[in-house]
């Protein structure tokens, strides 16, 4: 792969290995062990991933967790890189990295990358996580969600994440979207009533309302939508190395529900 200007600003790694056995877990190869470059956004996803900007947040978040823990089973290093969700994508889809994460499935992300598949739809066995989106509203906010439809709002306007699948869910049915950065920009557009609802993940949302004392936001109705999330692997990456994809998408599947459980009560405990 060549060598980028970006590359040398911002490659991080972590120390694989030493991260979950607090030693010297290398022994002697005749060959260096396979590194893989995996991007993901430069924005805290809590409890996924965890911290804002180019550092690699401790603890990182509990996907970069389970994305170590793999490769480590398999054999293989990784160096995880952040920049925004929209440039991780754009890398991706050149194969400047080989993998990324953690994404929903949606068909027109198959020209950036590969998903594990089975029968020709996503393997959710080989899923990172299942994640929900929730309609947040100011609590003196009219807007309602009953599953099918928004009410109580002549002329909706919804926040969104920028780049996240839920901005084309929600355009598709007609709803206009503002794009923000970062969840907390959102949650102020809303308490400050310049945008109707907020769109999001409800386990990036409730630490914030929890723990930065935006009492006055709150859920309504049922979830907008239920997702998947996976690792893509970069199309250059798939064919050139199908039997690591493999093992690494198969070794996730085994390791995911463990790793989660163990980790979970240390990432509240964090918030």
């Amino acid at each position: 792969m060549p060598e980028k200007r970006w590359w040398k600003r911002f490659v991080l790694s972590i120390a694989i290995a030493s991260f979950f056995t607090g030693g010297d877990a290398c022994p002697e190869e005749s060959e260096p062990r396979l590194n893989i470059q995996l991007a993901y956004s430069d924005v805290e996803a809590f409890p996924y991933q965890m911290g804002n900007g180019y550092e690699i947040a401790k603890p990182p978040g509990i996907a970069v967790e389970i994305l170590s823990k793999a490769a480590q089973d398999i054999g293989i290093d990784i160096s995880f890189i952040r920049f925004p969700n929209k440039r991780v994508q754009e890398y991706l889809k050149q194969g400047e990295v080989d993998g990324a994460f953690i994404f929903s499935f949606k068909k027109e992300r198959l020209r950036m990358g590969c998903y594990p598949m089975h029968d020709g739809k996503p393997d959710r066995g080989k899923r990172i996580a299942v994640l929900s989106y929730y309609l947040y509203k100011n609590g003196h906010g009219r807007i309602q969600w009953d599953g099918q439809r928004f009410s109580g709002v002549d002329e909706i306007t919804i926040g969104a994440n920028s780049g996240y699948s839920i901005v084309e869910d929600l355009k598709k049915i007609g709803v206009r979207v503002e794009e923000a950065k970062t969840t907390k920009q959102n949650l102020e557009k809303l308490r400050l009533g310049r945008i109707d609802g907020f769109a999001a993940q409800d386990i990036t949302v409730n630490p914030y309302i929890v723990h930065e004392k935006y009492s006055n936001i709150q859920t309504t109705g049922p979830p907008l939508k239920t997702k998947d999330y996976y690792l893509i692997l970069s199309r250059r990456f798939v064919s050139e190395r199908p039997e690591i994809a493999e093992r690494l998408w198969t070794k996730i599947s085994q390791i995911r529900d463990g790793i989660t459980e163990k980790s979970a009560p240390r990432y509240k405990e964090s918030k």
